[in-house]
């Protein structure tokens, strides 16, 4: 086990130095591959999918790409570098400027909302899993089930008398199989969220313990575990959808599909809303905020070069968006071609387009049941490496929070009891009416407003407080170089900047939740802005605290409430310490 050597201050003017016991990754490529899994989720499979046929195609991609480079890269590397410098998760890591430690509990927050649907989406997707392992036809391509009624119309009707009738959406009073089997059996939706239901559906309960029995087994003995999976669960996705890649190029209209993904509609950059969609959905691929990141780069050895990983890590999950995105567009064009569709009519936003739209286009194939296998196991795979990549970063901040329970605990234990949080949220979403409790802790809780008030407080506690420079010397007594003079701009200027202003639109344009047709009464926009000021409100409200607990006057208060209680290690790269540190693995 790697033992990271810190100075801390805990009492204003009194340091000391603490060993504090950190494991470190057995080899940098466990680390890599840890947070490639952790950062390609499913936002890449459906939420940048439609974002990108919504906002104009290839028009989308542009200012994504900008957006991933001012923001979405300084702001990875930057908490991933403060993981490593202080060997903490970002509870402590914090100490930099303590006055702005309320970040860490807004990203706990954050990553509990998110760990609670999160394993939802993998019970609907085990859900599918389980159905597709039947040698007749698939449940959702069929109209003679129990959760069917007499406006269905069969995919297989559709496409050999080659109807108008779109797959997804209701039209000349008729409806799809697989819009059926989401809506009445997967969800049993209600007519709203005043009408939460029963909790009838006890098979989707099963498949809700399923995935978090394999979430914990993940994580059951910490990064000895996670390490090595993350061989798996990442590869694994990227030879099955491979796969899946090569069937779709050859479908009858896949071409027209991709064209209209790679084509940009230049007229929609002027279109203010393509800008702040790209913008958070860079921060949402890219997992920043998540209380992950720091807590994975506190796992590396000191002189690790995080700059380098950063940059690859990013370039992945760009890179990974873009081929998924043509994996789902040759089905989307077939679909559109088969139906006789436009595109943008075929698919739907949100979790609809992975469990409406793709399994109808899986049916469209040869032998539907191997190729629905394929792709719900690889989305599972890539569930998994989200999942159990954000448990390790809150398993890390609440042993810091408490090192006491954790010594009394143990490490298999603790970890239940991190798990059993969020595992307690997700449980209203089972019921009849939970896909709009999902919604909820989707629109207010993990997405726009929280994490682009978060970005920006950590931007500015860096750039304006901690500074740029002094960060950057940090850095270069980790790595043994600077990086490029580009991030000190983007630090300062940029990332605030961009940050401030998707906010501010966001706030200033902010509608009500709607899912279809259906708008949220006012009583829920109410719980859904609570859920919201849950994790905006630790930032000031653990900074004013900060500041009381100090003596003196405002000015003296504040400069003890940022003066950094952590002091840099100063061991050289080629020394023998250093080596020594290399050798001491997990």
């Amino acid at each position: 086990m790697g033992e990271g050597n810190i100075n801390r201050c805990k009492k204003k003017e009194k340091c000391e130095t603490t060993l504090y016991p950190r494991m470190t990754w057995k080899r940098p490529l466990e680390f890599l591959m840890n947070i490639v899994g952790y950062t390609i989720g499913l936002g890449n499979i459906w939420r940048f999918q439609y974002l990108c046929y919504k906002n104009g195609g290839g028009a989308f991609l542009i200012p994504y790409f900008l957006v991933a480079a001012l923001c979405g890269i300084p702001l990875f590397f930057q908490e991933i570098a403060i993981g490593q410098f202080t060997k903490q998760s970002c509870l402590n890591a914090w100490n930099i400027v303590p006055a702005m430690k309320g970040i860490a509990y807004s990203q706990l927050i954050i990553a509990w909302y998110f760990l609670s649907y999160l394993a939802v989406v993998m019970a609907w997707i085990t859900f599918y899993l389980v159905n597709s392992f039947t040698t007749e036809a698939l449940p959702w391509s069929t109209c003679d089930n129990e959760w069917n009624t007499d406006m269905c119309l069969s995919i297989a009707h559709l496409e050999n008398h080659n109807t108008s009738i779109a797959i997804e959406n209701v039209t000349m009073n008729v409806t799809s199989p697989t819009n059926e089997f989401w809506a009445n059996h997967v969800l049993r939706r209600t007519d709203g969220i005043h009408d939460m239901g029963s909790f009838t559906n006890w098979r989707m309960m099963l498949c809700f313990l399923f995935s978090w029995f394999v979430s914990y087994l993940c994580v059951l003995k910490g990064i000895r575990t996670t390490g090595k999976v993350a061989y798996v669960t990442v590869t694994a996705p990227y030879i099955m959808i491979l796969i899946l890649l090569i069937r779709g190029a050859t479908l009858d209209g896949a071409a027209s599909g991709v064209w209209y993904f790679i084509t940009p509609q230049l007229e929609r950059l002027a279109d203010a809303s393509v800008w702040l969609d790209a913008g958070g959905q860079v921060l949402f691929t890219l997992g920043v905020c998540f209380a992950v990141l720091c807590g994975l780069g506190s796992y590396n050895e000191y002189h690790t070069d995080c700059y380098k990983y950063s940059v690859i890590c990013v370039c992945i999950c760009c890179g990974t968006s873009i081929f998924i995105g043509l994996v789902i567009f040759c089905f989307l064009g077939h679909m559109a071609h088969v139906h006789g569709k436009d595109i943008s009519e075929v698919a739907e936003s949100g979790p609809g387009l992975v469990f409406e739209v793709f399994p109808a286009g899986l049916t469209l194939l040869p032998l539907p049941q191997v190729w629905s296998i394929i792709f719900f196991v690889a989305l599972f795979f890539v569930a998994i490496d989200t999942s159990f990549g954000t448990i390790e970063g809150c398993v890390a901040i609440c042993e810091d929070i408490s090192p006491r329970w954790y010594a009394r605990m143990g490490p298999r234990l603790f970890r239940m009891i991190v798990c059993l949080i969020p595992f307690l949220l997700g449980i209203p979403m089972l019921f009849d009416g939970g896909i709009y409790v999902f919604e909820l802790f989707n629109m207010y809780g993990n997405s726009g407003i929280c994490i682009l008030f978060v970005a920006f407080c950590e931007a500015a506690a860096l750039a304006w407080i901690y500074g740029v420079e002094r960060f950057f010397d940090d850095v270069k007594s980790m790595i043994g170089y600077y990086p490029n003079v580009y991030f000190r701009y983007c630090y300062k200027y940029f990332v605030p900047a961009i940050t401030l202003l998707i906010f501010s639109v966001y706030c200033v344009t902010y509608s009500p939740v709607k899912i279809g047709d259906y708008t949220y009464p006012e009583w829920a926009n109410a719980i859904g802005w609570i859920l919201m000021l849950l994790v905006i409100g630790p930032i000031p409200l653990f900074f004013l605290m900060t500041l009381k607990k100090e003596h003196g006057t405002l000015t003296e208060r504040w400069n003890r409430a940022i003066e950094s209680r952590i002091k840099r290690q100063e061991i050289p790269i080629n020394s023998e310490e250093a080596t020594q540190l290399k050798e001491e693995k997990v």
